[in-house]
């Protein structure tokens, strides 16, 4: 980029890995994690305001805290190194060849946002009878139940959509992605990192799973679904290019270890404090 050229959208690309990149001036690839060399071209999370030490624990946050505290593009927005959204409505896509020819382009961001505040991918459905019950079923609970009770005492205005949300609905925006005005990113994410900080001060992680351990980035998934009821967020709904397909037979295992583990340290508490 050209110094002092102000750019009006930023896409950030987080990554923790060198990446092939769109040849597109709209993204821009930051990277996150623990840094043992620097990828050239990349924004890194660590210089500026950042939280770029918390990444094992917040995941793709750290990208978004950075680009809230040091970037002022009019439009911003946040994906990843295997997905992007896609420049047309439809069905999520798997494209390993070429799959930058399908991605979101600048001018039908434009178009999308003269309409809408908030580009958002497809909401995924889950099985339980609702969001709090998943959540439950695939992580360690102590992590919502703080952050339930901290919603609840300090932020009481978001209390009738976070009940809404987490006790009345089976589906969410996932993958904390997400396209909208500098103005809106900039509010939630000072309302983001305001309560991800109350429950970090609460939960101790200390003896989670290093996978368990990424709670933060976790728990935020579903509560931007809060933060957007709760502000009645017009947004539109955007498919997804995954430039890497996903491999079901080791996510499926990965799930069933995980749930063994978490079903096995639940009924050694209800021993220890029966």
């Amino acid at each position: 980029m050209k110094a002092g050229f102000f750019v009006e959208t930023e896409i950030y690309v987080v990554s923790h890995k060198r990446i092939l990149l769109p040849n597109n001036d709209l993204y821009y690839p930051i990277q996150v994690g623990p840094k043992n060399e620097r990828f050239p071209g990349f924004l890194q999370d660590d210089q500026g305001q950042n939280i770029a030490n918390k990444n094992l624990h917040y995941c793709e946050l750290t990208a978004q805290y950075w680009a809230w505290k040091n970037r002022q593009a009019q439009i911003q927005g946040i994906v990843h190194y295997r997905r992007f959204f896609a420049n047309h409505f439809g069905k999520n896509k798997v494209i390993k060849n070429q799959s930058f020819d399908q991605i979101i382009t600048n001018h039908f961001i434009n178009q999308l946002l003269t309409n809408h505040q908030m580009i958002l991918p497809p909401t995924s459905h889950f099985f339980e009878r609702n969001l709090w019950a998943h959540y439950r079923f695939q992580h360690q609970l102590v992590g919502l139940s703080t952050t339930k009770r901290i919603i609840q005492q300090e932020f009481p205005t978001y209390w009738p959509a976070f009940e809404q949300v987490m006790f009345h609905q089976r589906q969410a925006h996932m993958y904390n992605m997400l396209i909208t005005y500098h103005k809106i990113f900039n509010n939630y994410s000072r309302w983001l990192f305001s309560v991800l900080e109350k429950v970090e001060k609460q939960v101790d992680i200390s003896n989670f799973s290093a996978y368990e351990q990424r709670i933060f980035g976790f728990l935020s998934e579903f509560l931007l679904n809060v933060w957007i009821k709760r502000n009645q967020i017009d947004f539109v709904e955007v498919p997804l290019i995954l430039t890497e397909p996903r491999n079901y037979l080791t996510e499926a295992c990965q799930f069933v270890a995980r749930k063994c583990k978490l079903s096995s340290n639940n009924i050694k508490q209800r021993f220890v404090h029966f």
